[in-house]
């Protein structure tokens, strides 16, 4: 038996120490001699004394490691682990936030960006504001109409700011979707025209202090700064105007991760249940960040032909097509890209103005496998029709006559895709990740055999085409000599072709025999 003093001798802790851990029930001693107060402890106890150190240096506090000394079981033990694993990984990527940021600082300095400009990050915030939004040639003009509305108010309820919430979310010169708001301390007095509106600034939100004639520069380091640490825009911008002509520009984000976490996708719908409103097709109309950014009388997003779901077909009884797995009440999902990720999305229907509009908040693998969050996705109903997927699909001419083409003939391997003749280089592959399409071989009697995946397809060929009878599909090829070795170029007709209408991408492939 050890004393306390021998104790704190071989184990390198403080008798102080060993005597709050005993205090705390952490290291009880064996022993207490009931005439000196003595504490002895056994040499078993220097076990116990060593797991408490290794514990706390994993970074255990000590109501933590005394759960870990009286777990009952192995998986008690892993289960305390992978929460301070994780606890570690949150607190590791916080610290990685905060030196990419001193980066983006310290490079705004060195680069001479002109003013530095002092971004941080803040919880929720809260304004109750008398409110206006129209679309405003100037944003001057919205801080005017601001200004005129504050005149207008009774004196007893008008707070200390002005707030211009700005719903666009790309560079404009004019014609800008604006909030026109005063702060309110009361209700709005009876008749008044203007909306009375409690304004939450959702999620985090990164803040800049500026002057108000600093404004445009502060838009351009906020949205520097919000991309280099990184982190995702999810909202509006809301400028706050302070009487002494001070600005806080604040912006709701989400902080991403700058690696990917594989996590598991959603599943796939597996239960129907009946949304009438929904059967039928949607088109395309906006994509933003957040539900309040969507006006219909001022469109944001500017990249229509990089919209892949242009239009939007709910068919009958949730049936799938294409990348469209299926649907149910409120959600819908999808299953993209190669490898490919399964996302269900919510969906909620409105109706504005005489016409149906759906929200879709929609996943991608982007944003979910770096913590982020969807974006809001609209559609307009077109009609209600009940659509086959038969009748979505695009169907090319295949009862073309045979032609022989020995120079087809054999096995072949692809090697990239995404690139015409033209573009493709042997030493500089496009395509840097695995490819689906993994073999074609050409038989002489007009058979063929193409291997996508893992899953072996047979086919017809004829002179310059392949041909899929059963989704009647029509693929043109052509052979090349690119420094004296032979390439083969097919087109790609998958769904993207099939019900997006999509301009074909090329395989290319090498002769293997």
């Amino acid at each position: 038996m050890y004393k306390i003093g021998e104790l704190s001798k071989l184990c390198k802790l403080p008798v102080k120490t060993l005597r709050y851990y005993d205090s705390e029930g952490l290291l009880v001693p064996d022993m207490i001699d009931e005439f000196t107060g003595y504490r002895y402890y056994s040499a078993a106890k220097l076990m116990d004394c060593n797991r408490i150190i290794a514990l706390k240096e994993l970074g255990f506090s000590l109501e933590e490691i005394k759960r870990h000394l009286t777990a009952a079981s192995a998986n008690d033990v892993m289960t305390l682990i992978d929460a301070k694993r994780e606890e570690l990984n949150n607190s590791l990527e916080h610290i990685l936030s905060q030196i990419r940021r001193l980066e983006v600082v310290r490079k705004s300095i060195t680069e001479g960006e002109g003013k530095m400009f002092d971004v941080i990050i803040r919880d929720t915030d809260t304004i109750h504001v008398a409110f206006v939004r129209k679309v405003f040639d100037t944003k001057e003009e919205a801080y005017m109409e601001a200004e005129c509305m504050k005149k207008s108010l009774p004196k007893h309820i008008i707070g200390q700011r002005i707030l211009i919430i700005n719903y666009e979310t790309e560079f404009k010169e004019n014609e800008f979707d604006l909030a026109a708001c005063v702060e309110i301390t009361g209700r709005l007095p009876e008749g008044c025209t203007f909306e009375e509106r409690q304004i939450l600034i959702l999620e985090k939100a990164a803040t800049l202090v500026c002057d108000r004639k600093e404004l445009d520069e502060a838009y351009m380091a906020i949205t520097k700064q919000l991309e280099e640490m990184p982190a995702q825009i999810v909202g509006a911008f809301y400028e706050l105007y302070h009487e002494d002509g001070t600005v806080e520009l604040k912006v709701p984000i989400c902080i991403l991760s700058r690696t990917d976490d594989r996590h598991n996708d959603d599943g796939e719908i597996t239960e129907f249940e009946n949304d009438p409103e929904a059967v039928g097709a949607w088109e395309f109309v906006d994509l933003v960040p957040s539900r309040e950014q969507f006006s219909i009388y001022n469109r944001k997003y500017g990249d229509y032909e990089n919209i892949w779901l242009k239009k939007l077909y709910f068919l009958p009884e949730g049936k799938d097509y294409w990348i469209v797995r299926g649907w149910t009440r409120n959600y819908i999902c999808t299953r993209i890209n190669y490898p490919a990720h399964t996302y269900k999305h919510h969906y909620t229907i409105e109706k504005n103005n005489g016409e149906m509009y759906m929200f879709i908040e929609m996943k991608n693998y982007q944003h979910e496998s770096r913590g982020g969050k969807p974006l809001i996705y609209v559609y307009r109903k077109v009609d209600g029709r009940e659509y086959t997927k038969f009748d979505l699909r695009i169907r090319d001419k295949v009862d073309y006559p045979f032609v022989m083409d020995e120079a087809v003939l054999g096995k072949w391997k692809s090697c990239d895709y995404g690139c015409d003749m033209k573009e493709f280089d042997p030493e500089n592959r496009y395509w840097k990740g695995e490819l689906f399409f993994k073999t074609v071989e050409f038989a002489a009697d007009g058979k063929a055999v193409a291997v996508y995946g893992e899953r072996s397809v047979e086919l017809e060929w004829t002179k310059g085409i392949i041909l899929d009878k059963r989704a009647e599909i029509a693929e043109a090829y052509s052979i090349c000599d690119i420094n004296g070795k032979e390439y083969m170029f097919i087109e790609w007709k998958n769904g993207d072709y099939q019900f997006a209408g999509r301009t074909p991408d090329y395989y290319v492939f090498e002769r293997i025999k």
